[in-house]
């Protein structure tokens, strides 16, 4: 599955990314990348459960060449 993040920005409660996903579901991409991280967070910090708790918000952002 192929997007590019170009910026994020991680606070303690929640986190912005500003990243284009091309073709592919919003929804597919945003499970297969918080998934990944917070299997590897409860891993390396001994937890179990959600890391983040609310589903994400997104805002479309128009590209200008």
């Amino acid at each position: 599955m192929g997007f590019r993040v170009y910026a994020w920005a991680l606070m303690p409660n929640h986190f912005h990314l500003l990243m284009e996903i091309g073709g592919h579901n919003l929804h597919e991409v945003m499970h297969r990348l918080l998934g990944g991280y917070s299997q590897s967070y409860n891993r390396r910090n001994s937890r179990k459960g959600h890391v983040f708790m609310s589903r994400f918000k997104s805002i479309l952002v128009c590209k200008e060449e």
